[in-house]
């Protein structure tokens, strides 16, 4: 029991950095499919990480020395499917009763490779929507991969295998896959559906949320930093005040004035949207102030300060430090667009939507019937008000 406690708190040490690390793609993804990222979506997905992470280390954990593995006998793979099954009989011939039938090697490590995968049962059925023959597919497939592992001596680096691979630990792992699959129901009970969770996802994902936004300019960050390098390459200058300016004019300027979106915006279904007549010049504007003046100004500014009026500096100063301010109150939820898309009556649209009539000779797509799913629930819901 030590040992398994030990596995499961590595896991629990080394999951923080994992979910570090798969973060921002995962935002990603999930604000380019929905919008939104609700925090009951969050929570299934990273707990079902958590498990994997935690069934992976209790299979290959605790991992001995190459010197100890060296004087192990070589362990034969056991390929006799049920070879368990006498193996219960012989403990249970000679236990003196249940607990003590409960307590011999064979039976609790039997219990404990069914349990190991009834999460992942419970996990497919409820999250993924597989039906039962498919959960039983990816149940032997993820034990056939904790057997390869364990057979090929943690893919060689160990000299040979320091665990026994064992057919019976298939059939085993793919019963408990099935019957976290059978009692999914009961241990979802208080769970909404995917069908609901996506649902919400949707609607969510019609506002365009600060986070949402500061995802994309983190983005946009990215790829202008990576055109700006390559720029100060091509032409060798420097001073990278005048790249600065170019790329900014490329990326931030130019790019979006034409398209309505940067490469962030556009990964995370964000448009630039006027209520004015020019539509393309609002947005041209927009850039300017934002980019120019807010971002990158202060930098611009602190470059060319000695030919710039003292009066004009300090109302600038005024300009930037309120441009932050707001910026700063859209992090805790005010709704109030922000100073340079009042001025230029631009908003970011979200270009997630519900497809309310698709008329098209083949099958939608699995995305497009969730979408058209959520509509009809959505109009069951009004006609009931």
């Amino acid at each position: 029991m030590e040992v398994y406690l030990e596995s499961i708190k590595t896991a629990f040490l080394i999951f923080p950095l994992l979910a570090f690390l798969i973060t921002i793609p995962y935002l990603l993804m999930q604000y380019h499919k929905y919008g939104s990222v609700p925090l009951i979506r969050s929570s299934i997905v990273y707990t079902f990480i958590l498990y994997l992470l935690t069934a992976y280390f209790l299979v290959i954990l605790p991992l001995p020395s190459k010197e100890e593995v060296l004087m192990m006998p070589t362990k034969a793979p056991q390929l006799i499917p049920f070879a368990f099954l006498g193996d219960f009989i012989e403990a249970f011939k000679e236990s003196s009763g249940v607990l003590s039938f409960l307590n011999s090697p064979i039976v609790y490590t039997t219990l404990f490779n069914i349990a190991i995968t009834i999460p992942f049962g419970i996990y497919l059925r409820y999250y993924f929507k597989k039906k039962w023959y498919t959960t039983i597919i990816y149940t032997f497939l993820l034990s056939l991969y904790f057997e390869i592992t364990q057979l090929t001596g943690l893919y060689g680096l160990y000299p040979k295998a320091y665990r026994l691979f064992d057919v019976d630990d298939l059939i085993i792992n793919s019963l408990g896959g099935v019957l976290g699959y059978i009692i999914t129901p009961i241990v979802t009970i208080f769970l909404p559906d995917r069908d609901k969770i996506d649902k919400l996802s949707y609607r969510r994902g019609k506002i365009v949320s600060i986070y949402r936004r500061f995802l994309a300019f983190l983005i946009d960050i990215f790829v202008f930093s990576t055109l700006m390098f390559i720029i100060l390459i091509l032409t060798n200058f420097n001073d990278p005040i005048i790249p600065l300016i170019v790329t900014t004019m490329l990326y931030y300027i130019i790019l979006p004035t034409i398209t309505s979106h940067t490469i962030g915006k556009y990964l995370v279904k964000i448009e630039l949207e006027s209520k004015n007549k020019y539509k393309h010049l609002s947005i041209f504007i927009r850039q300017i102030i934002l980019y120019y003046l807010i971002v990158f100004g202060p930098i611009i500014i602190s470059r060319y300060s000695n030919h710039i009026n003292g009066i004009i500096i300090l109302f600038y100063i005024l300009f930037i430090v309120y441009s932050y301010f707001e910026i700063f109150l859209k992090f805790f939820g005010r709704k109030k667009p922000l100073l340079y898309e009042r001025l230029t009556k631009t908003e970011n649209i979200s270009t997630v939507y519900y497809i309310d009539d698709i008329k098209t000779e083949n099958e939608p797509s699995q995305d497009t019937k969730s979408v058209l799913k959520c509509n009809k629930e959505e109009v069951k819901d009004e006609s009931r008000d």
